[in-house]
């Protein structure tokens, strides 16, 4: 099979088999085929003249410890139904990875519908987030009392206000998408689409929050909320319960991405993985880290990708002056502290701390001394993301 980036004229087979995999999903699947599909972003593998899998490789730049990284978000990832189970899937995503190395992007994202497959192929969770639900009548109990002092505008029109907000709140968090206006404009008219509004709480005329919601089936559905300060959620959510015309026992639900603890609602949460991450390039990634300015450090690693070939192997990684490098060394030499690449990765992008991640993979050959260095390099961070393709 030839696995390459499609062809203008590959639209039909690529369309048709989208449909096979995921459904026929309207208005959505028209507007993501309408304004996110580009031919040359979707990596296919085609025999005999049939596009038979295919993976969308959509471009994103995420903040990850101090540096914008070029990244793919992978959307659409399916084999022809009669050929699932062959290998072919790995195949895609392998040769995929390559592309993405030949083009210098470091890192990738992706919401999976079968998380052991691709945990398998070195992803793994690196964004969680709280998902909230909860009865109306509930709900208004938790804010019985509770009068927010300032303005609500149930359905702003204008781009700016949100803007500002988004820069200011993700300013103190990490692993966030940078959003430039055609993706505020992608992102409102894909919300606007499927009947949502723009919520904006001001006070003293100073936007302070907004949120992206939509009443669908006598249920309250919030997409994304932003604030200044965390009194803002609850002053946020007493305009949404009191003016939305949601009654009786139907329900809020809203999938949070910053699990801040800022609102009466967060005791009925849960905290459930979101989205997979994974380096494309280890060498690259390392070297483009911004390090800790007063670190010293020399340490030997092994790391294990059977997707990758390049990443795959044992490594000496000398830390000085801010600066890290990661040499390969002769191989099959096996040294030092052994990780998985799906391990690397979380690490990266930082949403555990780093002892948690090596109880699970491989804590028990770690020394105290690359324990110490590896809790310097990557501090556990507040990661956030709210984009879902």
């Amino acid at each position: 099979m030839n696995f390459r980036l499609s062809r203008e004229d590959e639209y039909a087979p690529i369309r048709r088999l989208w449909g096979q995999c995921f459904g026929e999903e309207e208005p959505w699947t028209s507007w993501y085929f309408s304004r996110h599909y580009r031919a040359d972003q979707v990596w296919v593998g085609v025999e005999d003249g049939n596009v038979l899998a295919q993976a969308h490789l959509l471009p994103y730049r995420l903040m990850l410890r101090g540096t914008w990284r070029e990244a793919v978000y992978f959307v659409g990832v399916c084999v022809e139904e009669a050929l699932r189970g062959t290998g072919i899937g790995r195949d895609l995503m392998a040769t995929a990875l390559a592309e993405l190395k030949r083009t210098g992007v470091g890192v990738s994202i992706l919401q999976p519908r079968w998380p052991v497959f691709y945990r398998k192929l070195g992803w793994d969770y690196c964004y969680s987030r709280q998902k909230y639900s909860l009865a109306m009548t509930k709900a208004r109990q938790q804010l019985n009392g509770f009068l927010p002092e300032g303005n609500w505008t149930p359905d702003e029109q204008a781009i700016e206000p949100l803007e500002a907000l988004y820069e200011t709140f993700v300013r103190p968090r990490h692993g966030y998408a940078w959003r430039g206006r055609q993706d505020w404009d992608d992102l409102l008219a894909d919300h606007r689409s499927e009947g949502g509004r723009v919520g904006i709480f001001s006070r003293d005329e100073i936007p302070a929050g907004y949120v992206l919601y939509k009443t669908q089936e006598n249920i309250l559905r919030v997409r994304e909320m932003v604030w200044r300060e965390k009194w803002v959620v609850d002053a946020i959510w007493q305009c949404l319960v009191s003016q939305t015309g949601v009654t009786g026992d139907a329900g809020l639900e809203w999938d949070d991405p910053a699990g801040d603890p800022g609102s009466v609602f967060y005791s009925a949460t849960q905290s459930e993985p979101f989205l997979m991450g994974r380096i494309t390039d280890i060498q690259t990634v390392l070297a483009e880290l911004e390090y800790p300015a007063g670190l010293s450090a020399e340490l030997d690693l092994t790391v294990t990708d059977s997707l990758t070939p390049w990443n795959e192997g044992a490594f000496h990684w000398s830390i000085r002056h801010g600066k890290g490098a990661l040499l390969p060394l002769p191989p099959g030499l096996s040294c030092g502290l052994s990780l998985d690449v799906g391990a690397m990765s979380q690490m990266v992008f930082g949403e555990r701390p780093v002892r948690e991640i090596l109880a699970v993979r491989n804590g028990n050959r770690c020394s105290a001394t690359d324990l110490a260095i590896l809790e310097q390099v990557f501090p556990a961070c507040r990661n956030f993301i709210s984009e879902y393709y």
